[in-house]
């Protein structure tokens, strides 16, 4: 337990110090804390924590779920506020959890443990890299295309080659993120961009959307 380090937003300082002090307790590691989401968003790049605690609303222009809209990591929203239109945009973001204030600490454990839950359970492929081998997590994936023997995995800033076929990469990986469009295509749904009903796009990649699996993928990512 003592490797997830954990990033709290909130900028009621007695808070922020009581949520601290309750995850040390609990034998959680604080990376980091911040009172508004820019340097939230700054100070998460740097420290790469495995969670995020973010109060919804907070100092300065931009919320807690401007910056969860941001980070690929398991998200827990802390908040006074739970009106409908809240609730709505802080889910659109798919957090682990949302906590409402005044804090339980039995309900703020069991959303930690929630978050590290969907850590373990995180969708990986292991690929060689010239001479070592490195694990890829489902979020660093945007989509994969077949070539011969081999898929090329298309990454945020990079691209990797792994021995497989299409039905064994969705097997290995055991992620409803991914979806196969074409019979050379897989996406990460997760990461789309734009689509209509003849192609997908992730980025500026225009990747092909057969008529067999356009009805099913189309609702999917609608």
């Amino acid at each position: 337990m003592n490797s997830i380090k954990i990033y709290i937003l909130e900028d009621e300082i007695i808070t922020q110090e009581l949520l601290k002090q309750t995850l040390e307790d609990l034998g959680f590691t604080i990376c980091g804390m911040a009172t508004n989401a820019e340097t939230a968003l700054g100070e998460i790049a740097f420290l790469k924590p495995d969670i995020a605690i973010l109060d919804i609303r907070v100092e300065g222009p931009q919320s807690g779920i401007w910056l969860g809209n941001q980070l690929d990591i398991p998200l827990i929203y802390l908040t006074a506020f739970n009106d409908v239109d809240t609730i709505k945009k802080a889910i659109a973001t798919t957090p682990t959890s949302y906590l409402v204030k005044p804090l339980n600490n039995k309900d703020l454990y069991i959303a930690v443990e929630l978050a590290v839950s969907k850590i373990k359970n995180k969708s990986q492929i292991i690929v060689k890299d010239k001479d070592k081998k490195i694990i890829l997590s489902e979020e660093q994936i945007l989509f994969a295309k077949k070539e011969d023997q081999y898929l090329i995995l298309h990454l945020k800033d990079s691209e990797k080659l792994v021995r497989s076929s299409i039905k064994d990469f969705l097997d290995q990986m055991n992620s409803p993120s991914f979806l196969q469009v074409h019979r050379s295509y897989v996406i990460n749904k997760d990461c789309v961009t734009a689509f209509n009903n003849k192609e997908i796009i992730i980025n500026n990649s225009r990747i092909p959307l057969s008529k067999s699996y356009a009805k099913e993928i189309l609702e999917e990512i609608s």
